[in-house]
């Protein structure tokens, strides 16, 4: 019999990791997708303003909304958002895929959800300077991070990857996706960078 997994998918907003989630519990039957966000406007966990961390959720709640999931749950767990890192306890969690995408996708997935410039600007910003992975490895620790590059990849090809280091078939690398330098030959610091 497999031991349950207990799995985080996080990125900067438009990498891919909702529909990554959802093809994850479909290739795993009876597994349960518990969505960052979505916990915590169910739960009224949203704050007035930003707290440290420029979010706008209340991070103490989610955690423990997260946590009570996570021990009585008898399911596979599949913990999506991009607030992951600062609402997930590491112990327990099999294994933290950060997704990334190239910066240069990601403007036409910002434009379909209608981001405004300052909201796009700051998301690829993120993606650039490797943010969310930066956060993911502080908080769940080098051991359990893999990095996961959707650029120009459909659904079905992320998945695999995902069930490839799930299953132990593939090594859990990171750092090894650098954005800066494609930025940079393509003269557009400035335009990303810019604030």
């Amino acid at each position: 019999m497999r031991t349950r997994f207990r799995l985080v998918i996080t990125g900067s907003p438009g990498v891919g990791k909702h529909t990554s989630a959802r093809l994850v519990a479909n290739k795993f039957r009876g597994s349960r997708i518990i969505d960052i966000n979505k916990l915590a406007i169910a739960n009224n966990a949203i704050l007035e303003g930003k707290d440290r961390y420029g979010t706008s959720i209340d991070i103490k709640k989610v955690s423990r909304l997260i946590e009570h999931e996570a021990k009585t749950n008898r399911k596979d767990l599949i913990l999506v958002g991009h607030l992951a890192p600062y609402v997930i306890n590491p112990e327990g969690i099999s294994i933290a895929i950060v997704l990334r995408r190239s910066p240069y996708e990601l403007i036409s997935v910002f434009q379909k959800r209608h981001y405004s410039p300052e909201k796009a600007r700051e998301n690829i910003a993120s993606e650039i300077l490797g943010i969310t992975l930066y956060d993911s490895l502080t908080a769940f620790g080098k051991d359990k991070i893999a990095e996961v590059d959707t650029t120009g990849e459909m659904p079905s090809q992320t998945l695999d990857k995902i069930v490839s280091l799930l299953q132990q078939k593939s090594r859990p690398q990171f750092g090894y996706i650098d954005w800066l330098p494609l930025v940079n030959r393509n003269n557009d610091l400035q335009r990303f960078l810019e604030y």
